[in-house]
Parts: C-alpha cells; sequence; structure tokens
C-alpha cells in the first residue's frame, strides 16, 4: 500500500518531492498484508468500516502506533476497534501536544 500511494504522489510532483520521500522512506517499517489481514478481518466486522480503512487500522493496531487522517469515518471507526486516533485538521493542536509528549 505504501509503495502505491509513494507512487502516486511522485507521478503529480516528481523532481520536488523525490528527494523528500526517499529521506522518509528510510524510516518506514513496512508491515506486511498477512500480518494485519486476520486483525483487518475482525476490524472490519466489528465496525463495518472500509476494507482499506481496516488495513490502516490494523496497521496501527498491531504496530501500537497512533492513527492520523483527515477521514473522519476512519477516524471514527479506528476509536470504535480501540485506536488511539486524531483528526489531523480539527485535532492538530491535540495532536501537536500528544506526539511532543512522546
Amino acid at each position: 500500500m505504501l509503495a502505491v500511494e509513494l507512487s502516486a504522489v511522485l507521478a503529480r510532483y516528481r523532481p520536488r518531492l523525490v528527494k523528500h520521500v526517499n529521506e522518509i522512506v528510510k524510516h518506514v517499517n513496512p508491515v506486511g498484508y498477512e500480518e494485519l489481514h486476520e486483525t483487518a478481518f475482525d476490524i472490519a466486522l466489528s465496525t463495518g468500516c472500509r476494507a482499506v480503512d481496516a488495513f490502516f487500522i490494523s496497521c496501527a493496531k498491531e504496530t501500537n502506533s497512533i492513527l492520523i487522517s483527515s477521514d473522519e469515518v476512519q477516524i471514527s471507526n479506528a476509536r470504535k476497534a480501540g485506536v488511539e486516533a486524531y483528526h489531523l485538521l480539527e485535532e492538530y493542536n491535540k495532536l501537536l501536544v500528544k506526539l511532543r509528549k512522546l
């Protein structure tokens, strides 16, 4: 999923962002489909969320991470699944406080 998303970004902003994307990727630890499938399945059943959201929520849950999104539905479903989640636009200041504590 990450490779697909980064490819889409590069296609839109190519020369300007390639350097930044390459730097970010150095700090990314990919999680495979097999590792997320069962948890994503359970999350989809318990929340009724979209499949792609179930995988993002599953990834946050399996890696004990915070989910940050601009998708209100995804945030709501993440919280239903017991994942700490923040809406980037509406909870930016609250999120900054949380991140500074880490």
